[in-house]
């Protein structure tokens, strides 16, 4: 795996209000310590590090009296495996008729099994372009990953277009397959508003627990925040209108499912999920809530509700620490056969599932539809 070094980031943590009795001013670590994103050890683990800015000055004492202060947190680089993108080089759109049908057998494999770090267009025009994103790349950059994103990868190598490109709706870290991406404002504006008035039709493909799944099933229940341990405080996931946990901010949410092949002996099933509406985790939140959750899912159990108990994850370096899975004490190395318990995340991959086909009305060109169809892995293949 090739990987390089990036340019770090820079986080605002905010403003510090005036306070004119000396001896009541906040201090640096004080201040630092009411966001939540790093307990106070590793707040003071970055001012020791000169990673803390205060009105451009870097201050290296946690005990710093703040008046009136903009304070912001500057991550050194960190090493990130780098993409490499395959153009789209040939015409693969074929017309049937009204509608464009675009396929490519050989996407999946080129892009997960044999290169898991190989981001390839399979179609693009002045306006779109669609491509294959592999398990394991993030849609938008995070604090775990920036430069390693396909919205970043994109923009550093496609300066063509008249918008920097855009993705219009995204794909879990671990879910592979096809993405839309916007190169045009009106391009942008456009697809934008086909999702959300739900003309544009995703069929994923999935692997689950459960070879006794009916043959076809409806999933109608809504999503929303419900409490989780870290970050916010919050997560998304199954809220069903007769559940406790169900609240205002829950959102409708619909899965069609119909099941593609059985393993009777392995008691999972591969199946085809279709989803009118797009909400987040939706169809591992589903197929969980139906009692069929996806095989290697680590966050979501039977019911669609998270997991809230702490497992074995593989340690990270602490300068590639997350701004969300800062609790461990040591500045050591990374060292994979070391492990620390952590709650799971919504970024940890193990699943299976695969943005298999995407229908779409073209943004700009009048009455043209598009369908392009990406083949899945070998365990979700028919």
């Amino acid at each position: 795996m090739q990987t390089s070094l990036n340019n770090g980031r820079v986080y605002k943590c905010g403003s510090v209000e005036p306070c004119s009795n000396k001896n009541k001013r906040t201090s640096l670590i004080e201040f630092l310590s009411k966001n939540k994103n790093f307990k106070e050890q590793g707040w003071r683990r970055r001012i020791l590090r000169n990673q803390i800015c205060v009105d451009g000055t870097f201050i290296s004492d946690p005990d710093y009296k703040l008046y009136r202060n903009s304070v912001s947190y500057h991550r050194l680089p960190w090493i990130e495996p780098k993409i490499q993108i395959q153009e789209f080089v040939r015409p693969n759109l074929v017309k049937h008729d009204d509608l464009n049908t675009c396929n490519d057998d050989q996407i999946h494999e080129s892009c997960d099994e044999e290169h898991p770090h190989l981001l390839k267009i399979i179609y693009q025009d002045e306006d779109m372009m669609v491509v294959h994103k592999p398990s394991g790349l993030p849609t938008m950059p995070s604090q775990t990953y920036y430069e390693y994103s396909v919205l970043n990868a994109l923009r550093r190598s496609c300066d063509s277009y008249s918008a920097p490109p855009q993705p219009v709706h995204r794909l879990g870290v671990g879910t592979s397959g096809l993405l839309l991406i916007a190169t045009s404002l009106q391009a942008r504006k456009q697809l934008t508003e086909s999702i959300r008035e739900k003309r544009v039709k995703k069929i994923y493909r999935a692997l689950v627990h459960g070879s006794n799944i009916p043959n076809t099933l409806s999933i109608d229940c809504p999503i929303g925040p419900v409490f989780f341990p870290i970050g916010q405080g919050t997560i998304h996931a199954a809220c069903p209108i007769d559940s406790s946990e169900s609240i205002k901010t829950a959102k409708s949410a619909i899965s069609l499912v119909r099941v593609v092949r059985r393993n009777l002996e392995e008691d999972t099933a591969v199946v085809e999920v279709e989803i009118p509406t797009g909400r987040p985790h939706q169809i591992r939140i589903h197929m969980a809530y139906a009692g069929f959750p996806l095989v290697g899912d680590p966050l979501y159990l039977k019911g669609g509700i998270p997991d809230c108990n702490k497992k074995l994850f593989p340690c990270r370096k602490k300068v590639d620490e997350d701004m969300d899975t800062d609790d461990e004490n040591s500045d050591d190395d990374f060292d994979e056969t070391r492990y620390t318990m952590r709650f799971p995340l919504p970024r940890d991959c193990g699943y299976f599932l695969h943005a298999y086909q995407i229908t779409v009305p073209h943004p700009i060109r009048v009455d043209e539809e598009m369908t392009f169809t990406a083949k899945p892995p070998k365990c979700l293949s028919a």
